[in-house]
């Protein structure tokens, strides 16, 4: 009888209490700035803050989102299923290597294009998802708060519209003699 009644309190507490196992960790906690939105515990997006701000559009959130699958995969070899559009093939470890360093060049291209200055707020932004107060502290220790996180925010805004404008040039690309590259390779 005890162990029956063990287990009843085991599964009730279970029941009453599910959001208990899929609380973030302390470390987790301690890594993102994180808000409570319908009920459920959601990290604050920088991304989000800038596209509900009406910084930016859908073309800049889109390149951001494609700029970061370039980045993930090519830094850590992971891609998400779910976000990809079109239809997933399968490949063998040299088709994936080799799509792998197409991701690397990619991200290496955009870096030279865009400066390293664009690269590494790219990264803080999107990789690292630093709230723009986390990058202002890094990025202009100087000033005061409030005008590095404006500076921050701007810089941010500008970034993912050159990014954007990148990618259509990218696009348009194919077209014999337009958008002939200037002198670092670049076709903006």
């Amino acid at each position: 009888m005890t162990c029956i009644a063990n287990i009843a309190d085991v599964t009730r507490r279970k029941v009453l209490v599910p959001d208990l196992d899929m609380l973030p960790t302390v470390e987790r906690r301690s890594h993102s700035d994180l808000v409570t939105k319908d009920g459920l515990i959601r990290v604050i997006s920088t991304l989000n803050a800038l596209y509900d701000a009406g910084d930016i559009g859908d073309s800049e959130r889109g390149a951001a989102e494609r700029w970061l699958r370039d980045f993930l995969y090519a830094r850590f070899g992971t891609m998400d299923k779910q976000s990809q559009k079109q239809a997933y093939e399968k490949g063998d470890v040299h088709t994936w290597m080799l799509s792998r360093g197409k991701a690397a060049a990619r991200v290496s291209e955009i870096r030279a294009c865009l400066g390293l200055c664009a690269h590494v707020r790219l990264e803080m932004l999107l990789v690292q998802e630093k709230s723009f107060s986390a990058m202002a502290k890094v990025l202009f220790p100087n000033i005061s708060e409030a005008r590095a996180r404006m500076k921050v925010s701007a810089q941010c805004g500008l970034i993912l519209e050159q990014l954007s404008s990148y990618y259509d040039a990218q696009k348009n690309r194919t077209a014999p003699g337009k958008n002939l590259p200037d002198a670092r390779g670049c076709c903006m």
